[in-house]
Parts: structure tokens; C-alpha cells; sequence
């Protein structure tokens, strides 16, 4: 276990952070941006032009023959976004609703399914919906169209995007305050690391890692590939953000003892209640995942940054 040789001073530690406005600027990129997302849409009989959203069925032929994967129903197309492979779209320009078409194209070289790779095939198309999408103009009945029975003008819409910048800054500010408090915290303490905690919190970072490629698809050892690195290497990259926290972990520990700081039985119960909540699973299946002891101990250590957080000062308005 790490050791705290000395405890910094950790109460009324003072901070001098400018905080965040908020610009309308920011507020008119939100309006233009619900605009471009949001654009007026109207069917039409045809012809299909670039830029219209088409509904068609499709079926794709090779030598007469239908392939697999190459068959969909009620499908939403927009002509131009190069969806399809080269000349499908392009040549479904022209169509009219209710048409059907065949299509000659030919799938590229490099296509997946080596089968299709290279080959010429007819896709036969029939197109049962045409909607063509105009700019939306931001005023009173557009903002009426989201159907939210509080929000009913422009300036209602204005105030309500100024409110959640306002809280998303807010956030962002008191991320940067803590950052400023907990780093004097740390460089006026002395802290004996034990090379488990600082093992453990390193594995900590590359979990937090795998779990965010994961997201997006990807595995730690494909980026690493990319990277041309090491897991050597990454850990190496992180072994001073890995002490770091280690020396905090050990810091607010020290801190939960001094204050006598614990999480109560009813604490642990509403974390548990909010876990299985925003998960969509119930209490019992999130006792059976977690160590609610562990759950004590985070939740006793998150009191004592709060605590920290709650009597810092502020300069500015100290001045």
C-alpha cells in the first residue's frame, strides 16, 4: 500500500479560474445547426435529382442470377451520398416514382466478397418514394414543429440553448477548478508509492482506454498495430498519468481518515439505484456485479474530493 509521508493542506485551498461564458456565438451555431439537421421535406413524383432522399427495392443479378446480400426492401437512399458502389446512383437520376429500372454497374476491385470483386451485375430497381429536402428557416413555426409545449419561439428556444451551454460550461469549469485545487494538493504532499497501487491504476488507464476504442469499434491491439507501437510502450506513455493518480487515490484516502468521512448504507443503496437505472437492469443484477464494499470505500473517497471541492476558495470573489 502506498503511504502518505505528509498530508498537504487540503482545506481552503484557493484557486483563480476565469469562468466560462456563455456567447451567442455559440448559441446561433445551435440554432443554425438545428436548421441544417432539421430541413423542410416534401414528396414528389419525380424526376429524381441529386440530393433527393429515394425509397426504393432493390435486387442485384449476376449472369441472371440474384446474389446474396445484394436484395432490400424499403430502403431510404439519398442520391449522391455514395452509398452505393459507383453508377447505382448516378443512374437512378432521371426516375420517376414508381419506376423500375435496371442498373448496370460493377462492383470495384477491391470489393469484400472476392466472388463480386470486379464483376459486372444488374441491380433492378423500383422506386416507390420521392422526397426532395429544402433549408428550413428558424422562426416560430419551426420551432413549434419539435413539439416541446414549453418551447413555442425563437427567443424560448434561445433562452433553453443558452441554459444547457450555461450548465455543460459549468461543468467544464468545475472540471478545471478541481484539476487546479487536487494538483497543489499533490505537489504539497509527499507520497510513498507501492508499485501495486501504481500497477493497479495503470491497468485502470488501459481499461479506460480498451473501453473507449471499443465504442468506436476497435480493439486495443488493432490501434496499437496502427500506431506502430507497444503495449510496452503504452504503458510506458502512461506510467506518469498512472503515479499521478495513484498519488491522489492515496491522498484522498488519507483525507477520508482525517475527516472521518463514510458512506452510509442509504448513500451506497441510491448509487446502486441510479447504476441500475441508467443501465436499464435491475438492483439485484448490479449487487451481483459489484463488491459493495468497493462501492463504500469509491463513494467515501468521491465525499472527500467534494469536501475538498466545497471549501476551497475561490480568489475572485474572495477579492
Amino acid at each position: 500500500m502506498s503511504q502518505v509521508i505528509k498530508l498537504g493542506n487540503y482545506k481552503g485551498v484557493e484557486y483563480d479560474i476565469e469562468l466560462t461564458p456563455v456567447k451567442e456565438e455559440e448559441i446561433q451555431a445551435e440554432l443554425d445547426a438545428l436548421v441544417a439537421q432539421n430541413p423542410n421535406k416534401e414528396e414528389c413524383e419525380g424526376p429524381v435529382e441529386e440530393g433527393h432522399v429515394t425509397t426504393i427495392d432493390f435486387e442485384g443479378f449476376k449472369d441472371g442470377v440474384p446474389f446474396e446480400g445484394g436484395k432490400g426492401e424499403g430502403f431510404d437512399l439519398t442520391i449522391g451520398s455514395g452509398q452505393f458502389i459507383p453508377g447505382f446512383e448516378s443512374q437512378m437520376v432521371g426516375m420517376m416514382k414508381g419506376e423500375t429500372r435496371d442498373l448496370n454497374v460493377t462492383f470495384p476491385e477491391q470489393y469484400q466478397v472476392a466472388e463480386l470483386a470486379g464483376q459486372p451485375v444488374v441491380f433492378k430497381v423500383t422506386v416507390h418514394k420521392i422526397t426532395k429536402e429544402t433549408p428550413a428557416e428558424m422562426n416560430d413555426a419551426f420551432v413549434q414543429s419539435f413539439n416541446v409545449p414549453e418551447i413555442q419561439t425563437v427567443e424560448d428556444l434561445r433562452k433553453r440553448l443558452s441554459e444547457q451551454l450555461a450548465a455543460a460550461h459549468a461543468q467544464e469549469d468545475l472540471m478545471r477548478i478541481e484539476d487546479v485545487i487536487f494538483d497543489e494538493i499533490i505537489a504539497d504532499s509527499e507520497v510513498e508509492l507501492s508499485d501495486e497501487d501504481v500497477q493497479k491504476s495503470l491497468e485502470q488507464h488501459v481499461n479506460h482506454m480498451r473501453a473507449q476504442l471499443a465504442q468506436n469499434g476497435m480493439m486495443l491491439e488493432q490501434y496499437l498495430q496502427m500506431m506502430g507501437a507497444s503495449m510496452e510502450q503504452l504503458n510506458e506513455q502512461l506510467l506518469p498519468t498512472a503515479q499521478k493518480q495513484a498519488k491522489f487515490q492515496a491522498i484522498i484516502d488519507e483525507i477520508v481518515k482525517a475527516e472521518e468521512i463514510a458512506a452510509t448504507d442509504e448513500e451506497v443503496d441510491q448509487q446502486i439505484k441510479m447504476i441500475a437505472q441508467s443501465n436499464g437492469v435491475t438492483e439485484d443484477m448490479v449487487k451481483a456485479q459489484i463488491n459493495v464494499e468497493d462501492l463504500k470505500v469509491d463513494f467515501a473517497r468521491y465525499k472527500a474530493s467534494r469536501f475538498v471541492v466545497d471549501n476551497a476558495v475561490d480568489k475572485q470573489q474572495k477579492a
